[in-house]
């Protein structure tokens, strides 16, 4: 079975490579890739929105402006508020693209603002250069706090909340005549303290020692001119990810070494035709930290994943579709899989301003450190999960400007993933003065089904009005090595599982209110229902619902100055997205905007 699996895989390699037609990546990829490049260029070259983000937002470059859309990027944090999406939809006419990203008079930007509980956030960036055909900038963000917060589960009165998220980094891009040249590379430093507690065990925990995560991060591209009949990419991407601590502060730390590959050859048939085929690869190499005596073992190992993806696609006014498949290869824990997944996109135009769409593909996560850490800082230090493989991932919806200033999109999907991620509160073993309030990786076999609506209304930029309501249903099953873990802790049976730490039900609502041009009112408004933890000895509980408001205000001055103030919390909510880690109390913030 395994040679007939190798035998396939390397038939539908050299087909594609043999085919006068494939030179790029698939346009799944190819899109992903081109926002990618796009967060670079536009890191110093949009005008900064003046607009209050929050303090306690997980560092992030400013997001992009969309073509017709009046963005506001709304940033977010997982450990001190719940989390706001992006409030608009890129709807736009079917016989029209976004051809080309709109230049901006300012080379340069500087946000900073600041309140209560020490909330600290900044801001920069600047183009050193900035032509038609290179672009060199530079950029830095900044997100701190050391406030108090309470605790929910009354263990004790209060305790501090810190972190300090640090980011910079420096973009290159030149466009040759026959390719363009992408270079570059960041630096990021995060210190923060596990100040969650959810157990009763407040004696063994430390909780005031800080963790140190750095990042260091380098990137090289190049990518043949369009338009050309044979088109090429070529991407490496390396990061080093490494923890100063292990699993208490007399314990050293892991460190992270990760090769990423991107490769993609695309040939035109004809106007709109193309075939195509992408590989793409991830190495994952790991200096194992330091472990006390209670852990039994560990997932240190090299992690090597690889996907190979051939494909065809057509492009017209009627219709947009991509035809591949996802042939991938997983080797970890001494073992080593093949997985399938399709590989297909269709976009539909109806009506008018209104596209059916459909996307069945899937595809592996890896699950690095690295990135895990930006999801979640307080993952377990002396574990590393295994990779998420997606069999399928299939959505489907409608999106439609229905009206003069009217959108929305209307959606449902299911997903089924090997190896989720969920997490949960630490286990039931404990070191003495350690860090034993980790959030611990669940990976079970997860079938995840979503339905959902977005409505966003605009009426002549005096108001704009933001709803978005998504259920989601899962249904977990134990894979064989997590029965062994979890089952002697009491979970048993399959239907006893819950989808730890994802709510069954989001809602969000925004209202942006504009009485004088300069002056902007904002009320945002999340809502999270059927949270759950799991905990050692107690089995599920479920986690108080999730009800966030914040009021916010800006005037801008001008294209250069605007001000903002910001109340987080409105509700005076005392609840949590992990469990024992609280989130913070009602704060108040100001701030300023400069482009310059």
């Amino acid at each position: 079975m395994m040679r007939k699996i190798q035998m396939v895989m390397t038939s539908v390699l050299l087909l594609g490579i043999s085919l006068p037609g494939f030179a790029q990546e698939s346009q799944k990829n190819e899109e992903r890739d081109r926002q990618q490049n796009l967060n670079r260029e536009m890191t110093l070259e949009r005008e900064y929105d003046p607009i209050v983000q929050d303090a306690t937002k997980v560092t992030a470059l400013p997001a992009i402006r969309e073509i017709n859309i009046i963005k506001r990027p709304i940033s977010y944090s997982d450990y001190a508020v719940p989390l706001l999406p992006d409030k608009e939809m890129n709807v736009l006419p079917p016989d029209k693209l976004m051809t080309g990203i709109p230049r901006t008079k300012h080379n340069g930007y500087l946000h900073f603002g600041g309140g209560m509980l020490l909330n600290l956030m900044g801001d920069f960036g600047y183009h050193i250069l900035n032509t038609d055909r290179t672009r060199l900038g530079v950029y830095f963000s900044h997100r701190s706090t050391n406030g108090h917060v309470k605790d929910e589960n009354n263990v004790i009165d209060e305790w501090i909340n810190k972190f300090n998220d640090n980011l910079g980094g420096l973009d290159f891009k030149h466009r040759f005549k026959i390719a363009t040249l992408s270079l570059g590379g960041k630096y990021g430093h995060s210190a923060f303290n596990y100040y969650g507690l959810p157990d009763s065990l407040y004696s063994y925990n430390d909780i005031k020692t800080n963790q140190a995560n750095q990042l260091i991060n380098g990137y090289g591209s190049i990518s043949s001119s369009d338009p050309a009949f044979l088109g090429y990419h070529i991407g490496v991407d390396y990061t080093n990810f490494n923890q100063k601590y292990s699993l208490s502060q007399q314990l050293d730390g892991m460190t992270e070494h990760h090769i990423s590959v991107d490769l993609g050859l695309r040939s035109r048939m004809t106007e709109g035709r193309a075939f195509g085929v992408n590989v793409k690869g991830n190495f994952l190499n790991y200096i194992e930290p330091e472990l006390a005596d209670i852990v039994d073992s560990t997932n240190f190992d090299t992690h090597i994943n690889a996907t190979l993806n051939p494909y065809f696609r057509l492009e017209n006014e009627r219709v947009k579709l991509l035809l591949g498949v996802n042939l991938m290869l997983v080797s970890q824990n001494d073992s080593m899989n093949f997985y399938a997944s399709p590989n297909i996109t269709l976009d539909v135009p109806f009506a008018s301003w209104s596209v059916f769409y459909a996307n069945f593909g899937g595809g592996i996560e890896s699950n690095a450190m690295a990135d895990l850490s930006r999801t979640n800082r307080y993952v377990n230090p002396a574990f590393t999960p295994d990779a998420s493989k997606t069999w399928a991932d299939l959505k489907i919806g409608v999106r439609s400007a229905a009206a003069a200033g009217l959108w929305f999109d209307i959606f449902a999907g299911y997903k089924y993933t090997e190896s989720d991620v969920f997490f949960n509160p630490s286990s039931y073993k404990w070191i003495e003065n350690g860090f034993n309030n980790v959030s611990m990786v669940f990976q079970p076999i997860s079938q995840h089904i979503q339905a959902g609506a977005t409505l966003k209304y605009d009426f002549q930029h005096i108001f704009d009005l933001y709803l978005k309501g998504v259920y989601n249903h899962y249904t977990l099953t134990y894979s064989k090595t997590w029965k062994n873990d979890y089952a002697g802790n009491g979970l048993n049976q399959d239907s006893e599982l819950k989808p730890y730490g994802k709510p069954a039900f989001v809602g969000n609502a925004g209202i942006n209110v504009r009485p004088v041009k300069p002056l902007t009112l904002t009320l945002d408004y999340c809502l999270m229902t059927d949270l759950y933890a799991y905990l050692y000895l107690k089995g599920n509980v479920e986690m108080k619902t999730i009800n966030d408001l914040r009021f916010r205000t800006s005037w801008k001055f001008n294209d250069m100055f605007s001000i903002y103030a910001q109340c987080n919390n409105v509700l005076f909510q005392q609840q949590e997205l992990y469990y024992g880690y609280p989130l913070q109390p009602f704060s108040a913030m100001a701030g300023f905007n400069v482009n310059f």
